[in-house]
């Protein structure tokens, strides 16, 4: 369960008499959406200076928001000149509704520099926000930026500083990496932490962004004691014992867990990249007991913070390009370690949701976008749905 600070009483301290009164439930700042920075290559385009906007889905209502905007695996500073927050002008794309738009500061004013490495956190902003609702970020660079690129379908648009304010939509990765809310009730954070399959490959829509916009849009009628929100923090080809995309699992927990406001929980799938991109056999060959030893290491990490990690077995991927007979044996006795060992706090069965019972080392046909590896929209859909919603139960 969550750490909670405990005040004990001095010896020969007196107590008022008279009628206690409980003190009223403060406000909590409670993450409502993210999108983990992941390293920009070299070959990768160098975007001119101008604005880029994100349609953003909050999973948590509240009275004041907050934007973090991430340079952490950036190649050079960049500076940032001003953002703001508005409605969408329609149900889809990045078009803002006029007289709504809200200007975010930094310490009181406009704009600040994001070095290298760092992330740059805005002040609070008080407007009232509902859960499900979508918002428009706006962030405006001066310097020129190398985003990575993606396939993934966030809404991102750009316009130039040299044009009359038009946007074209553009693939590459999000400089916004969390959005917060304070909320009156937020009983539990979940963490989605993954590789492409959380991050959401080609799948869905921009807003929902996978299987866990999925399980956001299960909890969305829940009562606000019970609904927790749902923060996005996969990167596509990331690993858990090693750099892929972005830092490892294990380095990246500090980031992109232990970061987010009133995070409960962690929805934990990762290791197929890991297994996928080693050897069959030899020192390249990553091993069952390594990747469990990796999960337990990423586990103490979270309950050194009083966070609870449920574990999720890999999906089926034999015939993907980079797997194998031996790399499937692999991935089938670590799945059998995470349902048996007591790793986790709790299971999620991703694999059972989505594989074919009579080839159970494939998707199922009609989950199966044609690569073998991630499940389609109809896959990441009953995998949302395959998340017992008992085991998020508020902790504290």
């Amino acid at each position: 369960m969550r750490i909670t600070p405990v005040l004990a009483a001095a010896f020969g301290l007196a107590f008022a008499s008279g009628p206690v009164h409980a003190a009223p439930v403060a406000a909590t700042w409670a993450g409502a959406w993210g999108y983990a920075p992941a390293d920009a290559g070299p070959t990768e385009e160098l975007l001119p200076p101008g604005t880029y906007r994100y349609r953003v889905r909050l999973t948590q209502g509240g009275s004041a928001i907050q934007a973090t905007f991430s340079n952490a695996e950036g190649d050079a500073p960049l500076a940032l000149t001003a953002a703001t927050i508005a409605s969408p002008l329609t149900n889809r794309g990045t078009e803002i509704a006029p007289q709504t738009v809200h200007a975010l500061t930094f310490s009181g004013k406009p704009g600040a520099a994001l070095p290298k490495g760092q992330a740059l956190m805005s002040d609070p902003l008080t407007i009232p926000l509902t859960n499900g609702q979508d918002v428009i970020v706006s962030v405006t660079f001066s310097t020129p930026t190398r985003a990575p690129q993606t396939n993934l379908g966030i809404e991102m648009a750009f316009s130039p500083a040299s044009s009359a304010a038009v946007f074209q939509t553009i693939q590459a990765r999000s400089w916004l990496s969390l959005v917060s809310v304070r909320a009156a009730q937020a009983p539990c954070t979940v963490v989605a932490f993954g590789d492409s399959i959380t991050d959401g490959f080609d799948s869905l829509s921009a807003e929902t962004r996978g299987w866990p916009g999925r399980l956001a849009e299960r909890m969305a009628p829940l009562a606000p004691n019970r609904r927790c929100s749902v923060v996005n923090m996969g990167i596509s080809g990331n690993r858990v014992l090693r750099q892929g995309r972005g830092m490892s699992a294990l380095d990246r927990f500090w980031r992109d867990v232990a970061s987010v406001p009133n995070v409960t929980h962690v929805i934990f799938l990762e290791g197929i990249n890991d297994i996928g991109a080693g050897s069959d056999e030899g020192a390249d060959a990553v091993k069952p007991e390594e990747l469990i030893h990796g999960y337990r290491q990423f586990v103490a990490r979270a309950h050194a913070l009083g966070i609870k990690v449920i574990g999720a077995t890999m999906t089926p991927a034999l015939h993907a390009g980079y797997m194998s007979p031996m790399k499937e044996k692999t991935r089938v006795a670590v799945n059998s370690a995470i349902r048996n060992r007591n790793i986790f706090d709790g299971v999620v069965d991703f694999e059972a949701a989505v594989r074919d019972p009579a080839k159970p080392s494939d998707l199922r046909r009609e989950f199966d976008p044609g690569d073998h590896l991630h499940p389609n929209d109809a896959g990441l859909r009953a995998m949302g749905d395959a998340v017992d919603l008992r085991m998020l139960t508020p902790v504290r």
